[in-house]
């Protein structure tokens, strides 16, 4: 017996616990393993013909088109924006995140080398103006 048979033969079992079958107007009532024939059509009435109302007008068609269309932009914006946005909000600002520290370190060594340079130059400038007067004096 497959899964499928198996849960079924289940479900009817749990169906027939809680609404035996053997009440009046219970016998109509199909359980889930059995198959249901499709009841007969209905035979049409002779008669006169009613006129077939009108269907509805070609602006009526536009005006039903644009708001499903907006109904569905709606629902699918909100899904969007769950599925899509938060996750690369996340992405980005992680990006972002780890892209500030890399600047952040770059920043520091370029601008501890401007010092270095700066320094460097300052004290070999402050070098040759004290070694200066005394060659000269």
């Amino acid at each position: 017996m497959s899964k499928s048979e198996d849960l079924l033969g289940k479900a009817d079992a749990f169906l027939k616990r809680y609404h035996p079958s053997s009440k009046p107007g219970q016998d109509d009532v199909p359980v889930l393993t059995e198959v249901v024939a499709e009841p007969p059509a209905a035979p049409s009435r002779p008669g006169p013909v009613a006129a077939a109302p009108a269907g509805p007008s070609k602006t009526d068609l536009l005006d039903l088109e644009q708001r499903l269309k907006q109904s569905v932009l709606d629902a699918v914006a909100s899904h969007v924006v769950k599925t899509v946005e938060e996750p690369l909000k996340a992405r980005v600002e992680a990006h972002l995140q780890s892209a500030l520290v890399a600047l952040n370190t770059q920043i520091k060594s370029d601008l501890e080398t401007l010092i270095r340079e700066a320094v460097a130059r300052a004290v070999a400038a402050e070098i040759a103006r004290m070694r200066g007067p005394s060659r000269g004096g």
